[in-house]
């Protein structure tokens, strides 16, 4: 079986058990086996053949020996007993945010519907509302999820996607007449959601490499075939579409299908202009049809045209040809400028590592700095700090940093809820001591955008707040932005220095690029940050990357790109104007 295979069969293992109400420290081992086998890039069959499942994080005893069991068998006693003891439907139901296992459970066996759209249909028919515990307004809650849903589900996050494509790639990569095979589209200008695969690639026998693509893992139908082009579903329920060519073609190819449309429109006005055509097949003179380029470098397109190399992340037709051609294309900032973090978690919160453990890491990771910024006391599904655990927390970082001297400084810090009337969640004495304080939303996501922008407004004026965590508190594929005056906010962080978070964890990535580049424009600074709750959370940069580089963010624009003197100067400084 193949990774992909039996990661989905732990997938349904976990839903079945979750509508079933089991213990929910089982259903999330199975969650965890499924993301770890999708971060693989070694067969689970070589892995076992070399000794090496006890090694694969997050595998315990039981996952196991139920990846042997579907190694040698394809199947095991636990996914058989469970695999059909649930419609698909019903797990469908239950993974709409605001309905949940319990409530898709209850409905299944009250009105015996086994999908969104027959869930859908009894609360339009008023037939919900009769079942025990429910009634008129979880009714019209339970139809506003599903809308919600709908509109959620039209793209899927790129962290989910990501992957999947990844996995693709490499298993055609594995093929011997596959030269090359890259992503393209919007996965590879970094967008935050994805509507469908695009790949783009060289083959010597096309024939073969579209037959092996359209039997790949997880390919549900074929809808196109051809030697050029061929697009089937995945079980991800979107289209993926891989192209072929030559060598001397590829360049072309890639480009135009990594590109939104704008900025290809844009560039066929410029080619235009410049009696030129471009397209994906080359660059040729209008008048003579005579061929100028083909080749395997996509930055030869814009060479033909007199451009610099745009990167794909800023390929959506927002200035960036205009500044090509004024030679002011911005330097976009990458993980190596990034000097520490100034949002991360450990076990005195939430998070699984240590100070220490979350200290070394870091300095592995060749970083200058970490700031530790568990939750406040308010917080306490996710063990928030009291005073006292807060203060005992400040000395074992002084006493760590006397011992990592030269290694790493550890920063002070606490990430303070928001409270609702938009004060802060800490006593004022000790948060003056803390080298960085982080403020987010965590509760009370659904007041009108009077209430909320008020609320963010209040916590930015705090002379204490240095970072607005992800400022519109989004979940991507589960929970929309709260409504908010963004512009307000961006105005508000300027004229008092408070910084401005793209949180990196890969289900927010909040900041968006589009609000992260207006508060670049309007002079607001910024952090790129993973949030990190483990020591693996610090190599989660790259989500918040592809936001801050679609939003043309440089170095500059993002403080802890800093030495640590200048950084300490940046947030003094932003107290200071409070």
């Amino acid at each position: 079986m193949t990774n992909h295979e039996i990661a989905r069969r732990f997938a349904r293992i976990a839903d079945v058990l979750e509508i079933q109400g089991e213990n929910p420290f089982k259903v999330r081992a199975y969650r965890r086996a499924v993301d770890a086998i999708d971060a693989l890039t070694e067969p689970l069959a070589d892995i076992e053949a070399r000794g090496g499942l006890e090694n694969i994080e997050g595998f315990g005893e039981a996952i196991i020996g139920k990846t042997r069991d579907f190694l040698r068998t394809g199947t095991t006693k636990l996914y058989e007993q469970l695999k059909d003891a649930v419609p698909s439907g019903v797990i469908e139901m239950a993974a709409i945010p605001g309905v949940g296992p319990k409530t898709a459970k209850a409905l299944w066996e009250a009105l015996q519907v086994t999908s969104p759209e027959e869930l859908e249909a009894a609360a339009r028919e008023e037939r919900v509302r009769a079942v025990p515990g429910f009634g008129a307004t979880k009714e019209k809650n339970l139809l506003a999820a599903i809308e919600r849903s709908r509109r959620l589900s039209e793209r899927l996050p790129i962290f989910v996607v990501l992957p999947y494509a990844e996995r693709l790639r490499r298993e055609l990569l594995g093929r011997p007449e596959v030269g090359r095979i890259e992503l393209a589209g919007s996965l590879r200008r970094g967008r935050d959601t994805v509507g469908d695969i695009d790949l783009v690639g060289i083959s010597s026998d096309p024939d073969a490499t579209m037959e092996a693509f359209t039997r790949l893992p997880g390919i549900t139908e074929t809808l196109i075939q051809g030697p050029a082009d061929t697009a089937v579903l995945c079980d991800l329920g979107l289209r993926v579409d891989l192209r072929l060519t030559s060598p001397e073609n590829f360049g072309t190819l890639l480009h135009h299908f990594s590109s939104g449309q704008a900025h290809n429109i844009k560039l066929r006005d410029l080619a235009d202009e410049k009696g030129l055509k471009i397209n994906e097949y080359g660059v040729f003179r209008k008048e003579t049809g005579e061929e100028l380029f083909r080749g395997e470098d996509e930055a030869q397109v814009y060479e033909a045209l007199g451009l610099p190399f745009i990167p794909p992340e800023l390929r959506e037709d927002r200035g960036e040809i205009e500044a090509a051609r004024r030679g002011k294309l911005p330097r976009l900032i990458t993980e190596a400028d990034f000097r520490g973090q100034l949002h991360c978690h450990s076990t005195y919160s939430d998070g699984k590592a240590t100070i220490r453990e979350m200290a070394q890491a870091a300095a592995e990771r060749g970083y200058a700095y970490l700031a530790i910024t568990d939750h406040s006391r308010s917080l306490q599904v996710a063990n928030g700090l009291s005073r006292e655990r807060l203060l005992a927390q400040i000395e074992e970082i002084r006493a760590l940093n006397r011992e990592l001297a030269g290694r790493i400084t550890l920063l002070t810090g606490q990430e303070v809820d928001i409270l609702a009337d938009g004060s802060l969640d800490g006593d004022e004495d000790v948060l003056a001591q803390l080298d960085v304080v982080v403020g987010s939303v965590h509760i009370r996501h659904r007041e009108d955008e009077a209430q909320m922008t008020a609320r963010v407004l209040k916590a930015v004026e705090n002379p204490h707040l240095d970072i607005l965590g992800h400022p519109t508190g989004r979940l991507l594929g589960k929970r929309e932005p709260f409504p908010i005056d963004i512009e307000a906010v961006i105005a508000a962080a300027v004229r008092t220095g408070t910084v401005l978070e793209v949180n990196a964890a890969p289900e927010r990535m909040d900041l968006s690029d589009v609000y992260a580049r207006r508060a670049k424009d309007a002079g607001a600074r910024l952090t790129v940050n993973t949030d990190a709750h483990s020591a693996a959370g610090l190599g989660g940069l790259m989500w918040g990357l592809f936001m801050a580089r679609r939003a043309w963010l440089e170095p500059d624009d993002v403080i802890n790109t800093f030495p640590i003197d200048r950084l300490r100067a940046a947030l003094k400084d932003a107290a200071a104007r409070a």
